[in-house]
Protein backbone atom coordinates (compact mmCIF):
# COMPACT_ATOMS: atom_id res chain seq x y z
CA UNK A 1 0.00 0.00 0.00
CA UNK A 2 2.62 2.61 0.47
CA UNK A 3 3.76 4.69 3.19
CA UNK A 4 0.66 6.07 4.82
CA UNK A 5 -1.54 3.98 2.48
CA UNK A 6 -2.20 7.24 0.00
CA UNK A 7 -4.19 5.02 -2.58
CA UNK A 8 -7.09 5.12 -0.08
CA UNK A 9 -7.04 8.65 0.75
CA UNK A 10 -9.70 9.81 -1.43
CA UNK A 11 -11.96 7.59 0.28
CA UNK A 12 -14.26 9.44 2.87
CA UNK A 13 -15.20 6.20 5.14
CA UNK A 14 -13.05 3.16 5.61
CA UNK A 15 -14.12 -0.80 6.92
CA UNK A 16 -12.29 -2.48 9.65
CA UNK A 17 -10.61 -4.63 7.22
CA UNK A 18 -9.17 -1.70 5.15
CA UNK A 19 -7.85 0.03 8.43
CA UNK A 20 -6.40 -2.76 10.22
CA UNK A 21 -4.38 -3.13 6.70
CA UNK A 22 -2.32 0.16 7.90
CA UNK A 23 -0.83 -1.00 11.21
CA UNK A 24 3.30 -1.41 9.68
CA UNK A 25 5.46 1.11 10.95
CA UNK A 26 5.82 2.96 7.50
CA UNK A 27 2.00 2.61 7.31
CA UNK A 28 -0.24 3.70 9.96
CA UNK A 29 -3.48 4.74 11.01
CA UNK A 30 -6.09 4.49 13.74
CA UNK A 31 -9.26 5.16 14.80
CA UNK A 32 -10.39 7.62 17.61
CA UNK A 33 -14.14 8.51 18.02
CA UNK A 34 -15.20 6.62 14.62
CA UNK A 35 -12.97 9.02 12.86
CA UNK A 36 -9.82 7.33 10.54
CA UNK A 37 -6.32 9.34 11.32
CA UNK A 38 -3.03 8.54 9.68
CA UNK A 39 -0.72 9.12 11.44
CA UNK A 40 2.12 7.66 9.95
CA UNK A 41 4.34 10.76 9.82
CA UNK A 42 3.02 12.14 12.99
CA UNK A 43 3.97 9.50 15.30
CA UNK A 44 7.24 9.97 14.92
CA UNK A 45 6.94 13.47 16.76
CA UNK A 46 4.13 12.07 18.96
CA UNK A 47 5.11 13.11 22.62
CA UNK A 48 4.24 9.99 24.13
CA UNK A 49 6.58 8.54 21.79
CA UNK A 50 6.43 6.26 18.48
CA UNK A 51 6.09 3.12 19.79
CA UNK A 52 3.01 3.33 22.55
CA UNK A 53 0.87 5.07 19.83
CA UNK A 54 2.41 2.28 17.00
CA UNK A 55 0.85 -0.23 19.57
CA UNK A 56 -2.52 0.92 17.98
CA UNK A 57 -2.30 0.97 14.10
CA UNK A 58 -5.06 -0.46 12.85
CA UNK A 59 -6.99 -0.35 15.74
CA UNK A 60 -9.46 1.47 17.50
CA UNK A 61 -7.32 3.94 19.99
CA UNK A 62 -10.59 5.63 21.39
CA UNK A 63 -10.50 4.31 24.90
CA UNK A 64 -6.26 4.86 25.11
CA UNK A 65 -6.97 8.54 23.62
CA UNK A 66 -9.16 9.26 26.24
CA UNK A 67 -7.36 7.46 29.12
CA UNK A 68 -3.76 8.88 28.43
CA UNK A 69 -4.66 12.42 27.69
CA UNK A 70 -6.29 15.04 30.48
CA UNK A 71 -7.21 18.13 27.94
CA UNK A 72 -9.05 16.06 24.94
CA UNK A 73 -10.05 19.38 23.32
CA UNK A 74 -6.56 20.85 23.32
CA UNK A 75 -5.14 17.21 21.67
CA UNK A 76 -7.60 17.19 19.12
CA UNK A 77 -6.66 20.47 17.17
CA UNK A 78 -3.43 18.07 16.69
CA UNK A 79 -6.18 15.38 15.24
CA UNK A 80 -7.70 17.82 12.40
CA UNK A 81 -4.94 17.55 9.43
CA UNK A 82 -4.58 13.46 9.90
CA UNK A 83 -8.15 13.02 9.34
CA UNK A 84 -8.51 10.97 6.36
CA UNK A 85 -12.21 9.97 6.47
CA UNK A 86 -14.87 7.75 9.31
CA UNK A 87 -14.63 4.16 9.42
CA UNK A 88 -17.86 1.67 8.87
CA UNK A 89 -19.46 0.70 12.28
CA UNK A 90 -20.72 -3.08 10.95
CA UNK A 91 -18.67 -4.15 13.90
CA UNK A 92 -20.15 -5.41 17.39
CA UNK A 93 -18.59 -2.81 19.74
CA UNK A 94 -20.45 -3.90 22.83
CA UNK A 95 -17.41 -4.42 24.90
CA UNK A 96 -15.87 -0.57 23.97
CA UNK A 97 -19.57 0.27 24.66
CA UNK A 98 -19.49 -1.37 28.19
CA UNK A 99 -15.99 -0.13 28.69
CA UNK A 100 -17.35 3.61 28.25
CA UNK A 101 -20.24 3.37 30.03
CA UNK A 102 -18.10 1.89 32.99
CA UNK A 103 -15.83 4.80 32.61
CA UNK A 104 -18.60 7.51 32.41
CA UNK A 105 -19.73 5.84 35.88
CA UNK A 106 -16.67 6.27 37.83
CA UNK A 107 -16.31 9.89 36.69
CA UNK A 108 -20.04 10.84 37.99
CA UNK A 109 -19.22 8.96 41.36
CA UNK A 110 -15.96 11.15 41.60
CA UNK A 111 -14.00 8.57 41.48
CA UNK A 112 -10.90 10.47 39.88
CA UNK A 113 -11.11 13.72 41.68
CA UNK A 114 -7.79 13.60 43.66
CA UNK A 115 -7.77 14.15 47.72
CA UNK A 116 -4.57 16.11 47.94
CA UNK A 117 -4.67 16.18 51.55
CA UNK A 118 -4.15 12.22 51.08
CA UNK A 119 -1.16 13.07 48.76
CA UNK A 120 0.58 15.24 50.69
CA UNK A 121 0.31 12.99 53.87
CA UNK A 122 1.84 10.02 51.95
CA UNK A 123 4.37 12.24 50.39
CA UNK A 124 5.70 13.33 53.86
CA UNK A 125 5.36 9.95 55.60
CA UNK A 126 7.61 9.00 52.43
CA UNK A 127 10.57 11.62 53.65
CA UNK A 128 9.94 11.34 57.50
CA UNK A 129 10.72 7.13 56.96
CA UNK A 130 13.52 8.02 55.52
CA UNK A 131 14.89 10.38 57.51
CA UNK A 132 14.28 7.69 60.25
CA UNK A 133 16.39 5.61 58.39
CA UNK A 134 19.31 7.44 58.26
CA UNK A 135 18.94 8.72 61.40
CA UNK A 136 18.82 5.01 63.28
CA UNK A 137 22.28 4.58 61.80
CA UNK A 138 23.54 8.02 63.23
CA UNK A 139 22.62 8.17 66.23
CA UNK A 140 22.95 4.11 66.94
CA UNK A 141 25.77 2.96 65.06
CA UNK A 142 26.09 0.43 62.66
CA UNK A 143 25.78 -2.79 65.12
CA UNK A 144 23.20 -5.49 63.35
CA UNK A 145 19.88 -4.12 64.76
CA UNK A 146 19.97 -0.53 64.30
CA UNK A 147 21.44 -1.54 60.44
CA UNK A 148 18.18 -3.78 60.09
CA UNK A 149 16.26 -1.75 61.52
CA UNK A 150 17.69 1.00 58.94
CA UNK A 151 17.03 -1.36 55.92
CA UNK A 152 13.35 -2.07 56.80
CA UNK A 153 12.93 1.36 56.81
CA UNK A 154 14.83 2.19 53.92
CA UNK A 155 13.19 -0.57 52.21
CA UNK A 156 9.38 0.87 52.69
CA UNK A 157 10.80 3.80 51.49
CA UNK A 158 11.87 2.32 47.94
CA UNK A 159 8.46 0.72 47.70
CA UNK A 160 6.26 3.66 49.08
CA UNK A 161 8.08 6.45 46.21
CA UNK A 162 7.46 3.66 43.28
CA UNK A 163 3.71 3.75 43.68
CA UNK A 164 3.55 7.31 44.70
CA UNK A 165 5.59 7.90 41.71
CA UNK A 166 3.48 6.17 39.71
CA UNK A 167 0.58 7.90 40.23
CA UNK A 168 2.28 11.21 39.51
CA UNK A 169 3.47 9.40 36.43
CA UNK A 170 -0.18 9.01 35.00
CA UNK A 171 -1.04 13.06 35.98
CA UNK A 172 -3.85 11.72 37.78
CA UNK A 173 -2.76 14.17 41.25
CA UNK A 174 -3.04 17.34 39.98
CA UNK A 175 -4.03 16.51 36.03
CA UNK A 176 -1.61 18.87 35.29
CA UNK A 177 1.98 17.55 33.12
CA UNK A 178 4.40 20.02 34.69
CA UNK A 179 3.20 19.44 38.46
CA UNK A 180 2.65 15.90 38.57
CA UNK A 181 5.91 15.52 36.50
CA UNK A 182 7.88 17.47 39.26
CA UNK A 183 6.73 15.03 41.91
CA UNK A 184 7.08 11.81 39.30
CA UNK A 185 11.04 13.09 38.95
CA UNK A 186 11.72 13.69 42.24
CA UNK A 187 10.64 10.70 43.68
CA UNK A 188 11.56 8.02 40.61
CA UNK A 189 14.94 10.11 40.15
CA UNK A 190 15.83 11.54 43.27
CA UNK A 191 14.39 9.10 45.66
CA UNK A 192 15.13 5.83 43.46
CA UNK A 193 17.70 6.70 41.08
CA UNK A 194 15.87 5.24 38.45
CA UNK A 195 15.28 7.73 35.13
CA UNK A 196 11.48 8.70 34.93
CA UNK A 197 11.65 9.30 31.00
CA UNK A 198 12.64 5.18 30.67
CA UNK A 199 9.79 4.47 33.56
CA UNK A 200 6.98 6.37 31.52
CA UNK A 201 8.43 4.66 27.86
CA UNK A 202 7.76 1.46 29.40
CA UNK A 203 4.96 1.74 31.98
CA UNK A 204 2.97 3.71 29.53
CA UNK A 205 3.06 0.78 26.72
CA UNK A 206 2.39 -1.83 29.48
CA UNK A 207 -1.11 0.72 30.34
CA UNK A 208 -1.95 0.77 26.72
CA UNK A 209 -1.39 -2.90 26.07
CA UNK A 210 -1.54 -4.68 29.19
CA UNK A 211 -0.71 -8.50 29.22
CA UNK A 212 -0.43 -8.37 25.17
CA UNK A 213 3.09 -10.32 24.34
CA UNK A 214 4.92 -8.46 22.02
CA UNK A 215 3.81 -5.33 23.11
CA UNK A 216 3.64 -4.80 26.46
CA UNK A 217 7.23 -4.57 27.93
CA UNK A 218 5.91 -6.40 31.33
CA UNK A 219 5.52 -10.07 29.67
CA UNK A 220 9.03 -10.21 27.82
CA UNK A 221 9.33 -13.13 29.79
CA UNK A 222 6.59 -15.34 27.42
CA UNK A 223 8.93 -17.92 25.81
CA UNK A 224 10.09 -19.11 29.36
CA UNK A 225 6.66 -18.36 31.62
CA UNK A 226 3.68 -19.30 29.02
CA UNK A 227 4.16 -22.69 28.50
CA UNK A 228 1.32 -25.47 26.64
CA UNK A 229 0.13 -26.87 23.80
CA UNK A 230 -2.11 -23.90 22.86
CA UNK A 231 -0.76 -20.63 23.11
CA UNK A 232 -2.51 -16.81 23.14
CA UNK A 233 -2.95 -14.65 20.92
CA UNK A 234 0.07 -12.60 20.26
Amino acid sequence: MGKGGKLDEDKTTYTWDEISRHDKKDDRWLVIQGDVYNITEWSKRHPGGSRVIGHYAGQDATDAFRAFHNDIDHVKKYLKPLKLGGVEQNQDRTIEEDFRNLRSTAEQMGLFKTSYVYFAVYLIHIIVIEVLSYLTLYYFGTGWVPLLTSILLYGIVQAQSGFLAHDFGHLSVFHNTALDHFFEYFLLAYMKGVSPLWWNHMHFQHHAKPNVMGKDPDVRLDTFMVVGDVMPVE
